[in-house]
């Protein structure tokens, strides 16, 4: 595809990801630039025509831009990968979002590191081998993975974000982090896609979510506040 957009909630690392494969013939522009946001937002056709080959950083900032990074694809030629995006994972969720880029764009998701990336292994699992192995051989292949076991709760309460999960050495130090994560979320990034104004009870909703996380949630659940349920049914 022309377009590639890396999706992924804040934090996951996209902007490391894109700011890693730029060479010397893909221009770099992230609209966290003042500069750069407001030509986004202002002159977005003179913004694409910068670079024949580019990556805009943090998109969800100016969606207009979307608009013009379609029309510059139609223009001309459609080389592979001429435009790398970064949004978030609601990008196509926002309320100012019309430009999808459909058929022009395949839309990749980075999620956070599993313990093997954390690690420094470079994989998520070990799919492959117990798929080529015989089910009767899967505890084998399990047991022969030279890595040394961890108390899974220790994990859950680490997370996959890479900065609490690889900087952050002490759980007080993550308390913090998690916290303000939480709050950027609940008072930024959630009203770019829904005018939500009981943010107590949402966040009451994350929690009891967070606490049922791999059971099924019947809508009718009596553990669920009220007002939490009535935010699922809408």
């Amino acid at each position: 595809m022309p377009v590639v957009v890396v999706t992924g909630a804040r934090q996951t690392g996209k902007s490391t990801l894109v700011r890693e494969l730029t060479t010397d013939d893909r221009l770099y522009l992230t609209l966290d630039d003042l500069d750069v946001l407001d030509q986004a937002k202002h002159a977005p056709e003179d913004l694409v025509a910068r670079g024949t080959r580019m990556t805009l950083d943090e998109v969800q900032r100016a969606p207009e831009l979307l608009l013009a990074v379609k029309r510059a694809v139609d223009r001309g030629k459609r080389p592979k990968g001429r435009f790398f995006l970064t949004g978030s994972a609601n990008l196509l969720l926002m309320r100012t979002v019309s430009e999808t880029l459909a058929g022009r764009a395949s839309y990749l998701t980075l999620w956070p590191l599993t313990r093997r990336e954390q690690l420094g292994l470079g994989r998520a699992g070990i799919w492959d081998e117990l798929l080529a192995a015989k089910d009767d051989q899967w505890r084998d292949v399990i047991a022969s993975q030279d890595i040394a076991p961890e108390d899974w709760t220790q994990l859950a309460r680490r997370g996959g974000y890479p900065t609490p999960a690889l900087e952050l050495e002490s759980a007080a130090e993550r308390a913090i982090w998690f916290a303000g994560y939480t709050k950027t979320y609940l008072e930024r990034d959630l009203q770019e896609i829904s005018s939500v104004t009981a943010l107590p009870d949402l966040r009451r909703l994350m929690r009891a979510a967070a606490l049922r996380l791999g059971q099924i949630v019947p809508s009718s659940d009596a553990t669920l506040p009220f007002r939490s349920r009535r935010c699922i049914a809408t």
